[in-house]
C-alpha cells in the first residue's frame, strides 16, 4: 500500500521555500533570506559586487564583517523566525552584522558568486556522528492505518480525510474511517460497513445492539437480507463535499492551522556559569620567570595544547593588568581555531579586559549578563564593568568585590580600585568612596605611591565638605611632582582655592597656564585645559576660552582618552555659554562658536553628563537660543532641526514647537507647519498642546490662510489667542470686528503693544469710524510716541470738515491706507 504524503512535512517545506524565495527590501544594499531546514538553519546574504564578507563565530555569536558600511535589512531578519539564528544587530557603523547562535553550534559558510551562504547546525552530541538519526534529526512516522489492505492494493479513499482536507476546523475531532473501493470490498455487493453518525443511519436505533449476521452458508456464501436502498459511495462523497463547501461559504475566514510539529525544537543551552579565577597563581611570583615559562610552553605545544598555552598567557597578562598586550594575545588565540569550550574561556577573558579598559557599553559583557550568584570574582568584574556608566547597579556587589580584591595581585588590584574610586567620586557617593579609600590604605601597595591615594582622600574630604582637609591631601599628592594623580591633585587644589576666595581669577589663570605648559602627557592636561578655559570665560576673555575649547577637540577628540577630553570640554562649553547669556545681545561670540566649533559642540553635547547618561542636547539648545537672540536665525534653526530629528516622545514635540517659533519669526511659515505636523503626538501635556495650536494658527495666518487660522483658534483662550484672532480679522478685511477685537485685548489681562494699538487705529480708519479714530488718537498718542508708529495718527487724521470733498484727497487717503496696510503686514513679526 502506498504511503500517504505527510501533510505537516509538505506544509513546512512549502513555508520554508516561500520564505527563502521572498526578496529583501528593495532599498537595502544587502538582501537577506532566512529559513530553517531539518537539522540546520540557513542565512543567505546577497551583497553588492566587489564585497567579500567574512563570517566568524565567537562563542555564541556569529559575526559577518564587510570592509565598507552597508545597510542591513534588520527589519526582515527580525521578523523571520529561526530556531538557530536570532538577535540580529549591526555594529562598527554598518560594517558588521551579528547574530546569536547556539553555543558550540556547527557553522559552515561559503561564497557563491555575490551570495554568502551560512549554515548553522545544532551543537554536536557526544557519541553520535553528525547526520545520524540521533543528531537532532526528527524521524517522520507515517499515520497509522485503521483498516489493513493487501500490499498490492492502491491507497484507500478515506471520506474523513477528504472532508478534513476541505474543512480542517469542522472535522478536527472526527474519527478516521477507511472505506475500501467497491471492487475490493470483502463484503458482498450491495452491502457495506456503516459508521455511527454516518449519513443513512437511523439515529433512533443508534444505541440499540445490532444482532450479528446469520451463519454463512456452505461454500463461503451467506444469505443477504434485504437492506434499505442507500446511495453509492461516490454519491455520498459528493454529497459530503457539497455540504462541506456550503459550510465553508457560511463560515468567516480563519487563518490556516499551523503544521503540527512532531517534536519541540531544542532550546539553546544557557552559557555555563563563570568559575573562580586564580589570579594570584596566574600572575606568578616572578614576572620574567613566569613569562619565559609560558613562552616556552607556547613554542612547544601543538593543536589544542597550543590554544591552552595561549590562554595561560592571556591569563598571566590579565593578572598583571597589561591590557594592550592582553588584547593582542586574545587576537592570536582566536586565530588558532579554538574549541567551543576554549572560545568560551577566551570570551570571559576578553570581557575582563574590556572592563579593565572602562568600556562604555557593558550590556553584552558576560559578567553583566549572567547572574553573579556566590562567586566573588564574578562580583568583582561585574562591579568594575558597570562602574563607569551605572554606578547604582555596580555598588550592589561592592562589599563582596572589595573583600575579594584583597587577594588580587598588586598591579591589577590598584587598577580596579582606581576605576571603582573614580566612579564613586563622579557619582558623589561618599559612603562607597570611603570604603574604597579604606581598602587603598589597608593594601598600601606600591601602585598607590603615585599620589592617587592622597588624591582620592582629598576628593572624599571635598564630598564631606571639609575643604581644608582636602587641600592638605591635594598638596601632599602634588608634592610628588610626578604621575597623573599628582598633577590632577594640583588642578583640583587651584580650583578649590579659587572657589574659597583664596585665589583670584588672574592668579588661577597663571597657575593653570604654568601647569599646562609644564605637563604635556596624559589626560591630566585635559583637566588643566578645561579649568583654564573656564577661568578665561569667567574673566571675560571669551576668545581665549573658545581657543582652548577648540584645542581640546583637535588634540584629544580622536585619542584613547577622547571621552575624558569631551567631558572636560562639556564643562568648558557650559562655562562659555554662561558667560554669553550674561552678555548683552548682538555679539558675535555665539556665531563664532557655532561656525568654528559646531561639530565639536555636537560631540561634547552628546557626551553623557556624569552617571545620569544620555544626550539631552541641552547645551546645543542653549546655543540655539543665544543665536536667535542675536539675530542668527539660520544657524539656530539648523541646530534645532538636528535636535528635533534626534528626539522622541514629548521631548520631540517640545523641540518641534521651539523650531516652529523660530521658523515663524524668520518668515518661513510653510516650513513651520510641516515641522508641527511631523513632531506632533497624541499624549501631550495640555500646556504644550495649546502652545502648538497657537503656533499652528500663527503659521497659518502668516502663510495667508486666514480662514484656517481663525478655525484653529476656535476654543482657545488667553491673551495670545485673542491677539492672533484680532490679527486674523484684520487680515481678512473685517475692519469693525478687528477694531473691536483689538479694543477688547486689554480685557484679557494683557498689555497691548504698540503694534496692537497701530492695527486698532488702522482698523478704525479703514472702517470709516472717524469719531472712534479721533478718540483713539487722543488716548493713545502718548503711548505711540517714541515707537516706529509715532507718525501714524497724523497720517490717519481726517480732513477738515469745511470745504467740498475732492477726488484727489480721497485717492490720497486710499493710497495711504493701502500703503499702511502693507507696512503693517511687513512689520507684524519684525522687531
Amino acid at each position: 500500500m502506498k504511503r500517504r504524503p505527510d501533510t505537516a512535512l509538505t506544509l513546512g517545506s512549502t513555508l520554508v521555500l516561500a520564505l527563502l524565495a521572498a526578496p529583501g527590501p528593495a532599498q537595502a544594499a544587502v538582501r537577506a533570506q532566512l529559513g530553517d531546514h531539518g537539522d540546520y538553519s540557513r542565512l543567505v546574504l546577497s551583497v553588492p559586487k566587489g564585497m567579500e564578507p567574512v563570517a566568524v563565530v565567537d562563542g555564541c555569536v556569529l559575526r559577518i564583517s564587510v570592509p565598507d558600511p552597508l545597510r542591513w535589512p534588520l527589519a526582515s531578519l527580525r521578523d523571520s523566525f529561526s530556531r538557530r539564528l536570532s538577535d540580529f544587530v549591526t555594529a562598527d557603523g554598518g560594517r558588521s552584522l551579528t547574530a546569536t547562535v547556539p553555543c558550540g553550534a556547527r557553522v559552515a559558510s561559503f561564497m557563491e558568486r555575490r551570495t554568502l551562504i551560512v549554515d548553522v547546525g545544532g551543537p554536536p552530541v557526544p557519541g553520535v556522528k553528525p547526520g545520524a538519526p540521533g543528531d537532532g534529526a526528527v524521524e517522520v512516522t507515517p499515520d497509522a492505518v485503521v483498516a489493513a489492505a493487501p500490499p498490492e492494493a492502491s491507497a484507500p479513499v478515506t471520506l474523513a480525510g477528504v472532508v478534513e482536507a476541505l474543512n480542517p476546523i469542522g472535522t478536527a475531532n472526527a474519527a478516521p474511517v477507511t472505506l475500501a473501493p467497491q471492487e475490493q470490498s470483502p463484503l458482498p455487493p450491495g452491502e457495506r460497513v456503516r459508521v455511527r453518525g454516518e449519513r443513512g443511519e437511523d439515529s433512533r436505533d443508534g444505541n440499540a445492539v445490532r444482532p450479528p449476521h446469520p451463519d454463512p452458508l456452505p461454500g463461503g456464501e451467506r444469505e443477504t437480507p434485504p437492506l434499505p436502498v442507500v446511495a453509492s459511495l461516490e454519491g455520498e462523497v459528493r454529497d459530503s463535499i457539497q455540504q462541506t463547501l456550503r459550510q465553508l461559504e457560511r463560515m468567516p475566514e480563519r487563518p490556516a492551522k499551523p503544521a503540527p510539529q512532531s517534536a519541540e525544537p531544542p532550546k539553546p543551552p544557557a552559557p555555563p556559569p563563570i568559575g573562580a579565577m586564580d589570579l594570584a597563581g596566574w600572575a606568578g611570583d616572578d614576572f620574567n620567570r613566569t613569562r619565559e615559562a609560558l613562552q616556552r610552553a607556547l613554542d612547544t605545544a601543538q593543536g589544542r595544547a597550543r590554544v591552552e598555552a595561549q590562554i595561560a598567557l592571556v591569563r598571566f597578562l590579565l593578572a598583571r593588568a597589561m591590557d594592550e598586550e592582553g588584547r593582542a594575545a586574545l587576537e592570536t588565540a582566536a586565530s588558532l581555531s579554538p574549541a567551543p569550550d576554549q572560545r568560551y574561556a577566551l570570551r570571559i577573558l576578553g570581557d575582563a579586559f574590556r572592563a579593565l579598559d572602562r568600556e562604555d557599553g557593558p550590556d553584552d559583557n558576560l559578567f553583566v549578563q549572567l547572574p553573579a550568584g556566590a562567586m566573588p570574582d564574578h562580583h568583582v568584574w561585574r562591579s568594575v564593568a558597570l562602574a563607569p556608566t551605572r554606578w547604582a547597579a555596580a555598588k550592589e556587589g561592592l562589599p563582596i568585590a572589595l573583600r575579594r580584591l584583597l587577594d588580587y595581585p598588586a598591579d591589577l588590584r590598584s587598577r580596579l580600585l582606581t576605576t571603582l574610586a573614580a566612579a564613586a567620586d563622579e557619582a558623589g557617593d561618599s559612603a562607597a568612596l570611603n570604603l574604597i579609600v579604606l581598602e587603598m590604605i589597608t593594601v598600601d601597595s606600591k601602585g598607590m605611591a603615585d599620589g592617587r591615594l592622597d588624591y582620592f582622600r582629598g576628593r572624599l574630604a571635598e564630598l564631606k565638605a571639609t575643604p581644608d582637609a582636602a587641600l592638605e591631601r591635594y598638596d601632599a599628592a602634588a608634592a610628588l611632582r610626578r604621575g597623573p594623580f599628582a598633577r590632577r591633585a594640583e588642578v583640583r587644589a587651584i580650583e578649590l582655592r579659587r572657589g574659597l576666595g583664596r585665589l583670584d581669577e588672574d592668579g588661577a589663570i597663571k597657575a593653570l597656564e604654568a601647569l599646562r605648559f609644564a605637563w604635556r602627557g596624559d589626560d591630566v592636561e585635559t583637566d588643566a585645559l578645561a579649568a583654564l578655559g573656564g577661568a578665561y570665560a569667567r574673566s571675560g576673555r571669551t576668545d581665549a576660552a573658545l581657543d582652548i575649547f577648540g584645542l581640546l577637540g583637535r588634540r584629544f577628540g580622536a585619542t584613547a582618552r577622547g571621552r575624558d577630553a569631551l567631558a572636560a570640554g562639556r564643562t568648558l562649553l557650559s562655562a562659555v555659554l554662561d558667560r554669553l547669556e550674561r552678555s548683552p545681545p548682538g555679539g558675535l561670540y555665539a556665531l563664532a562658536l557655532q561656525a568654528r566649533h559646531g561639530r565639536l559642540v555636537t560631540l561634547v553635547d552628546g557626551q553623557s553628563g556624569g552617571q545620569s547618561g544620555g544626550q539631552d542636547g541641552s547645551l546645543r539648545l542653549r546655543l540655539a537660543t543665544l543665536l536667535l537672540r542675536d539675530g542668527y536665525g539660520l544657524e539656530a534653526t539648523r541646530i534645532l532641526h538636528a535636535l528635533t530629528e534626534g528626539a522622541t516622545g514629548p521631548r520631540r514635540a517640545e523641540l518641534g514647537a521651539t523650531l516652529a517659533r523660530a521658523l515663524i519669526d524668520g518668515g518661513r511659515e510653510g516650513e513651520a507647519l510641516d515641522v508641527l505636523a511631523r513632531t506632533g503626538g497624541s499624549a501631550l501635556e495640555p500646556v504644550l498642546a495649546e502652545r502648538r495650536a497657537l503656533l499652528r494658527a500663527d503659521a497659518l495666518l502668516g502663510d495667508g490662510d486666514t480662514v484656517r487660522a481663525l478655525d484653529a483658534l476656535r476654543g482657545l483662550s488667553g491673551a495670545e489667542a485673542a491677539r492672533l484672532r484680532a490679527e486674523g480679522l484684520f487680515a481678512a478685511g473685517e475692519w469693525r470686528a478687528a477694531r473691536s477685537a483689538f479694543a477688547e485685548l486689554a480685557a484679557t489681562g494683557a498689555e497691548p503693544t504698540a503694534d496692537d494699538l497701530a492695527l486698532q487705529g488702522l482698523s478704525a480708519y479703514l472702517a470709516g469710524d472717524a469719531e472712534g479714530l479721533r478718540g483713539f488718537g487722543e488716548a493713545q498718542r502718548a503711548r505711540l510716541a517714541g515707537t516706529r508708529w509715532a507718525g501714524l495718527l497724523d497720517a490717519l487724521a481726517p480732513p477738515p470738515a469745511d470745504g467740498p470733498l475732492r477726488a484727489e484727497s480721497v485717492e490720497r487717503d486710499l493710497a495711504a491706507a493701502t500703503a499702511l496696510d502693507r507696512l503693517a503686514r511687513g512689520w507684524r513679526k519684525s522687531p
